[in-house]
């Protein structure tokens, strides 16, 4: 009986390098209720020197620079929910990507608390940036802004993009962002920033706003 040794240098499965990286965080009152703030950052892993190699990535730096989420206002960490999911396509370029999820359960809202989680995810998403690759700052077109904000939208809440409408929208050319209301068929609305941190586009923040009630408010004659 003879056995065969495995050659790992010529597995036909492998997850291979990352190419890309998605996190997504997201905060709640209580682990039952329905994110109300989405925070969304992609970015792409730059290659190795030489090219090749795998396992470039920093993958614990990156949860890591993702700590800062987990306070929001407080002294001692809160409840959270942690994902991470990797995958890998054998076609085209062979893209590797790596997604990490994040759920942090906050309790009551205030608006102290909600500034505070804007100001942790900002400063957590500066420093995840350090860690994947500080991208280039590109202007964002009108028409890239609404397509992401209605991407991102969708992805946080588990929609169809063409449900949602453009309701309003505003450029802010000093901060390189945009700041747009989408509203579902449902009659819900999303307040989405796209470029929230330094401009980047890659950066997104969806708001998921109370359902908009329509009502009759003609009195008798």
């Amino acid at each position: 009986m003879t056995s065969r040794s495995v050659d790992d240098s010529h597995s036909l499965l492998t997850l291979g390098r990352v190419d890309s990286v998605r996190v997504q965080v997201g905060y709640r009152a209580s682990p039952d209720d329905q994110v109300d703030r989405h925070y969304l950052l992609d970015l792409a892993v730059p290659e190795p020197d030489g090219g090749g190699g795998e396992g470039v990535l920093d993958e614990r730096g990156v949860l890591a620079a993702l700590e800062p989420v987990l306070y929001a206002g407080a002294d001692a960490r809160r409840h959270y929910s942690l994902h991470q999911h990797r995958w890998h396509t054998s076609w085209g370029a062979s893209p590797g990507a790596l997604e990490i999820g994040l759920l942090v359960t906050l309790g009551p809202r205030t608006t102290a608390v909600s500034e505070a989680s804007f100001d942790g995810v900002t400063r957590a998403f500066r420093d995840v940036m350090e860690v994947v690759g500080r991208p280039e700052r590109t202007p964002i077109s009108r028409e890239s802004a609404v397509q992401r904000a209605r991407r991102e939208a969708a992805t946080a809440y588990a929609l169809d993009p063409d449900v949602l409408s453009l309701r309003a929208e505003e450029h802010h050319p000093a901060d390189s962002s945009w700041t747009l209301t989408l509203r579902s068929t449902a009659g819900d609305e999303y307040d989405v920033v796209v470029g929230f941190v330094e401009g980047y586009a890659g950066s997104v923040s969806v708001r998921h706003a109370h359902r908009i009630e329509a009502s009759d408010s003609i009195g008798p004659e």
